[in-house]
């Protein structure tokens, strides 16, 4: 089921406290801007959800892919997930609805919500929620999606038991409104910022 809402979510539409800690720290982050360089985050002020960070990358051919992949994000699929293909377990419409809400954080700089199910060939499951925020990067004009994938049970997959199936079962756009002009500022400021830093962790590297 796909929603959209015309407002700041609230904590009663982002339901895992991990997901709302993200969400609130993007927000503060990114101030009056659409979206926060890369150089502004501090990940020890989130040391606790670095595990589960993620972010992805749009490609040349339009296609999402992992860029990067915390250890519990990894451990929720059974491997390694940066530089593969994002979500390639969905089916038709799963991919098509996420790659549409990617697009909305990389292009319109609009976060979104939404749970999912993941299915291993085992038939176990675990369901999860994910926030994406929009991110700049370093250098030139490119936005990633990042944020995080808080599962709500813990679970780790064998490697021989991979995942098989990813089900959406709640997508909802996170509308915000930058102040106009804002965003002019960010190229002089990240200059006086210190770099994206890696902590132990994740696999943010």
């Amino acid at each position: 089921m796909t929603d959209t809402i015309k407002a700041t979510a609230t904590p009663e539409e982002i339901l895992h406290p991990g997901s709302r800690a993200l969400f609130r720290y993007w927000e503060a982050v990114r101030g009056e801007m659409s979206a926060p360089p890369r150089d502004w985050l501090d990940l020890q002020k989130i040391r606790m959800l670095v595990p589960y960070l993620f972010m992805i990358e749009r490609r040349p051919d339009q296609a999402y892919a992992w860029r990067l992949a915390g250890t519990r994000v990894c451990g929720l699929w059974g491997k390694e997930l940066t530089g593969r293909p994002a979500f390639a377990e969905g089916d038709r419409f799963e991919r098509q609805s996420i790659s549409r809400l990617l697009d909305g954080v990389v292009d319109a700089h609009q976060p979104f919500v939404l749970r999912f199910r993941l299915n291993s060939e085992s038939g176990l499951g675990v369901a999860a929620e994910l926030v994406a925020t929009p991110l700049r990067a370093r250098q030139g004009h490119t936005t990633f999606a990042f944020g995080v994938i808080m599962p709500f049970r813990e679970v780790t997959w064998s490697q021989n038991d991979p995942v098989t199936t990813f089900e959406l079962s709640a997508a909802r756009t996170i509308w915000t409104e930058p102040v106009p002009g804002a965003d002019r500022y960010a190229s002089a400021r990240s200059n006086s910022q210190q770099a994206f830093q890696v902590i132990n962790g994740g696999r943010l590297d």
